[in-house]
């Protein structure tokens, strides 16, 4: 065995550091997604609760996290060009799934199993977040059905506006019905 074959043996290739360093940006895009699910719980349990003040703050900490989440998404997309540039791959493995569709070996399964994890929980997320989504059109339903019956409660003679005198002719969030 020659030297310079048997110095390449002995060294890491060109792609390890790179791996490892796009294993750790999926690690954090792992954690920014773990938060962002945290959120979605907490605004699950606001929607449950009508407990409108707390959307404000759990709407900032969200929006915060995607700030987040579009950051380390960068600095995976910049991971993802040097290794397909150490790889010398074709400029098409620019995305992370494409690297992985061409990238063979230890170093890619590890990233492979890495992001696989990343995907699942990402799912996840989507799916929590469509529960959210039929909650809250549930309560609008409610809503929009409690206004059309307030509209047909201004006609028999039983509605309240807000100074507390018949309403006849008065906006629908200022009517309160009578009943009993």
């Amino acid at each position: 065995m020659s030297e310079a074959s048997s110095q390449g043996a002995r060294m890491p290739s060109v792609s390890t550091a790179l791996s490892a360093q796009l294993v750790t940006i999926l690690l954090r895009e792992l954690a920014a997604c773990q938060s962002l699910l945290e959120t979605v719980e907490a605004e699950r349990h606001a929607i449950k609760t009508l407990a409108i003040g707390d959307f404000h703050p759990i709407n900032v900490r969200r929006l915060a996290i995607l700030e987040q989440l579009q950051s380390i998404a960068d600095a995976r997309d910049q991971a993802v060009r040097q290794i397909t540039a150490a790889l010398s791959l074709s400029d098409s493995a620019s995305s992370l799934h494409s690297l992985l569709d061409r990238w063979h070996g230890l170093e890619s399964a590890t990233v492979r199993r890495h992001h696989e994890t990343l995907m699942a929980t990402a799912k996840h997320v989507r799916e929590e977040i469509k529960q959210n989504v039929v909650l809250i059109d549930g309560i609008r339903g409610f809503v929009e059905h409690a206004l059309t019956a307030g509209a047909a409660a201004l006609t028999d003679g039983n509605a309240y506006g807000r100074t507390g005198k018949p309403a006849l002719a008065h906006p629908l969030s200022a009517v309160l019905y009578q009943q009993g």
